[in-house]
C-alpha cells in the first residue's frame, strides 16, 4: 500500500469514529488543549500526521539523497543551485567540485565496501560546512565528485584550501592513500545552473591535469552592483525606502485550468533617483547586512495591501523569519491588516523553511493566531526539504504549502519522485492545505503534478514566467 492509500485510509478512518471531526480545516486554537495522552480523535489525528511525516521524511531521502554518502543526489543538488542561482534574494555565491581520483583502483586496492565507508567519511567532511554556514549546501554528483555551494562570493579559494587539508588529514583519507583535486568558480551571480557546473568543471579539468590535491578556482563575472561599502548601500536601500521608491515585481499562480490563484510578488528598489527598480538579487543582501529586513518586508506588505484594494487580485508577499524575530514586527504588520479592511483577505503571506524559521516559530504561531482573523492565508514556500516540522506548522494554522522544484522534478519519469510528490499532496490535502509547485519548467512534470493533484504551479511552462 502506498503512502498517499494510507494518508486516505487514516482519514477515512478518524471521519468515521468521530463524524463531526473536520477534514478540511484544522482543528481550533481551543483543541489543542486537550491532553495528548487522552484517546481523541484529535489526539489520533496529531499521531497519525506524525506517523506519516516520518514515512514521508524516508520517501524524500530515497528520491532525493545519494545511498552511499547521505548528501543530496545529483538531481537534487542541481535543483537547489538552479534556484539559488534564479533566487532575486541570493547575492554572488562560488561553486566547487571535488573529485576523488583513481575510484576504481580504490576499489580494487581496499574492496568495495571500504571505499564506500571512506566516500562516507569524506561527504561528512563537506557536510559540515551547510552545518555550519547558512546558505551553504553539498550533494554528490557522481561516483567520484562532490559539490559544494558556497553562499557568497570571495571565499572559494580559502574554503577550498581548508577542504583539501581536512580531507588529506583525515584518518579514512590518509590510511586509504586517497588522491583529490579541486575545482572551482567564484563570484557566480545570473547563470543557469548547467553554466555554473560547466565553469566549475572547467577548473577542475585544469585541477586533475596538474595532478592530486591542485586546486584551480576560476572567477565569474560579477553582475553585482558597483563596489559600495556597508554604510553607503544602508543609506542608499533606507532613502528609498523612505521615499517610496520601490515597486513590486509580479509573477501569477495558476491552477490546473490556467486561472491565476493570486500574483506571487517580490520587492524592487529604485537604489539611484530616476534609475532602474532593482530586482532583490542586486541589493537584498546588504539589506540583510544593514538590518534592513523588517523595513523592506513591511514595504512589500504595504504595496500588496494597496494593489489589491484597488485590483481586488489576492496577493501573496515573502516575509523573512529574521523579520518575524524583531520586536514589534508582528503588530506593525497586524495594524496595516486592520487598517486595509476587505483588501486583507486577499492577501497571502509566505515564509521559507529553514534553520531559521524553527527559530521563529513562536513568533510565527503568534502571529498567524492574529494575522489570520483578517482572513490572511499563510503558507510555507521552498518547501520539500523536511518533513518533520509539518506537523507543527499544522498546528499554528498554516494552511498552504510550497514545494522547490528541485523535489518536484522529474515527477513524469522518475517513479520515486512521482511517489514522493504524491505522498507530499495527500498530506497537505489531509490537513487541509493547498499545495503548490514552485517554479516547474518541463511540461510533463507539470501534467504528472496536476495528475496527482497539486492545486497550483509558478514557471514557465504554467505560463507564469516574469
Amino acid at each position: 500500500m502506498t503512502l498517499r492509500q494510507r494518508a486516505s485510509n487514516w482519514l477515512a478512518h478518524l471521519v468515521g469514529r468521530a463524524p463531526n471531526l473536520p477534514t478540511v480545516e484544522l482543528p481550533h486554537r481551543e483543541a489543542t488543549r486537550i491532553a495528548p495522552e487522552h484517546d481523541t480523535p484529535v489526539a489520533r489525528q496529531r499521531s497519525a500526521v506524525d506517523e506519516q511525516a516520518r514515512e514521508l521524511e524516508a520517501l524524500r531521502r530515497q528520491a532525493h539523497t545519494d545511498a552511499v554518502t547521505g548528501l543530496p543526489n545529483r538531481r537534487s543538488f542541481v535543483g537547489r543551485l538552479a534556484a539559488a542561482l534564479a533566487d532575486d534574494g541570493t547575492p554572488a555565491t562560488g561553486l566547487l567540485i571535488l573529485r576523488v581520483l583513481q575510484l576504481e583502483g580504490l576499489n580494487l586496492r581496499i574492496g568495495h565496501e571500504a571505499t564506500d565507508l571512506l566516500l562516507a567519511a569524506a561527504a561528512d567532511v563537506l557536510a559540515a560546512y551547510p552545518k555550519r554556514v547558512p546558505g551553504a549546501f553539498a550533494g554528490r554528483l557522481n561516483g567520484t565528485d562532490f559539490a559544494l555551494c558556497l553562499p557568497v562570493s570571495g571565499v572559494a579559494e580559502e574554503t577550498a584550501g581548508t577542504l583539501m587539508r581536512a580531507l588529506r588529514a583525515s584518518p579514512a583519507g590518509a590510511a586509504a592513500g586517497i588522491e583529490l583535486v579541486i575545482g572551482g568558480v567564484d563570484g557566480l551571480a545570473g547563470p543557469g545552473a548547467s553554466e555554473a557546473l560547466a565553469a566549475a568543471d572547467q577548473a577542475l579539468a585544469g585541477a586533475e591535469a596538474a595532478g592530486p590535491f591542485t586546486i584551480e578556482i576560476h572567477s565569474a563575472t560579477d553582475d553585482a552592483p558597483g563596489p559600495l561599502g556597508e554604510r553607503a548601500w544602508r543609506r542608499l536601500i533606507e532613502q528609498a525606502l523612505t521615499e517610496g521608491r520601490v515597486a513590486l515585481g509580479e509573477v501569477p499562480v495558476r491552477d490546473a485550468a490556467g486561472a491565476p490563484l493570486h500574483l506571487a510578488c517580490a520587492l524592487r528598489v529604485q537604489i539611484e533617483p530616476g534609475g532602474p527598480f532593482l530586482v532583490a538579487s542586486r541589493w537584498l543582501a546588504m539589506a540583510s547586512r544593514g538590518r534592513l529586513l523588517p523595513a523592506v518586508d513591511l514595504a512589500a506588505l504595504e504595496l500588496a495591501i494597496a494593489a489589491t484594494g484597488n485590483d481586488g487580485h489576492p496577493r501573496c508577499v515573502h516575509l523573512s523569519a529574521t523579520s518575524l524575530a524583531s520586536p514589534g514586527f508582528v503588530g506593525e504588520v497586524q495594524r496595516r491588516l486592520e487598517h486595509a479592511g476587505d483588501a486583507a483577505r486577499g492577501i497571502w503571506i509566505v515564509v521559507a523553511e529553514g534553520p531559521s524559521l524553527e527559530r521563529s516559530m513562536p513568533r510565527l504561531r503568534e502571529a498567524a493566531a492574529a494575522w489570520r482573523r483578517h482572513g490572511v492565508h499563510l503558507g510555507l514556500e521552498h518547501g520539500g526539504a523536511s518533513m518533520q516540522s509539518l506537523p507543527r506548522l499544522a498546528a499554528i494554522g498554516l494552511d498552504h504549502l510550497r514545494i522547490g522544484a528541485r523535489f518536484l522534478r522529474g515527477a513524469a519519469h522518475e517513479a520515486a519522485v512521482r511517489e514522493f510528490a504524491s505522498a507530499l499532496a495527500a498530506l497537505a490535502h489531509g490537513l487541509g492545505w493547498k499545495i503548490i509547485a514552485e517554479d516547474i519548467d518541463d511540461e510533463r512534470d507539470l501534467a504528472a503534478l496536476w495528475e496527482i493533484g497539486y492545486d497550483g504551479a509558478t514557471g514557465a511552462v504554467a505560463g507564469s514566467a516574469d
